[in-house]
């Protein structure tokens, strides 16, 4: 049983090597003059994008008439996506006047007039974006590093700084995952790649 219990151990750390190893090794696509990737995030970004989806949520959080709405918040590189359900055309226009915060640069209402979705379609979403996301680590010409993934309803949205090429190579990448009903691509692509 101990030899069982140390395979499974080191099983796990080759596993976990070989994942670290597609996401470390996967190529970026691009570099700029001085030699940095752009397509790689700042420490500082990653903490300006952040603070833009806790301010945004804030605000949704106290508009007393989104109180019935499920409205999810990410933002990269100053891009905020928003997706979910309100129970109105008033309610999707309030999320995207919410979202207009210092920082932003550009706002995709995905907000669906609707009714919330249920727990099982949340952990469902989930997991739909674990597989994408996955599938990309698989992928030679997807950078995932580079991008995030977001599941809404069945629907993914991809968001990043990418070449056009890479973006395009996601989104296939994205359809071929079962589950996937559609798939929205809200790049930030970089000029001249």
């Amino acid at each position: 049983m101990a030899g069982v219990l140390r395979l499974a151990g080191v099983l796990r750390l080759a596993a976990s090597a070989l994942l670290f190893a597609a996401f470390a090794g996967a190529p970026g696509g691009c570099v700029s003059l001085n030699g940095a990737d752009p397509t790689k995030r700042t420490p500082r970004e990653m903490v300006a994008d952040q603070r833009i989806e806790r301010q945004v949520a804030r605000q949704l959080a106290a508009d007393a008439q989104l109180a019935s709405s499920h409205v999810n918040v990410v933002s990269y590189d100053g891009i905020v996506l928003l997706t979910g359900q309100v129970e109105g055309e008033a309610q999707r226009r309030r999320c995207e006047s919410a979202a207009a915060v210092d920082g932003v640069r550009k706002i995709h209402n995905e907000v669906q007039v609707g009714g919330a979705t249920n727990f099982v379609s949340r952990v469902n979403d989930g997991w739909l974006a674990a597989k994408v996301f996955s599938r990309f680590a698989s992928s030679p010409e997807v950078d995932a590093a580079s991008m995030k993934v977001v599941a809404e309803n069945g629907v993914v949205y991809l968001l990043g700084l990418v070449p056009p090429a890479q973006g395009h190579a996601a989104a296939e990448a994205a359809r071929t995952v079962f589950g996937v009903r559609k798939v929205v691509k809200v790049f930030d692509y970089l000029e001249g790649s």
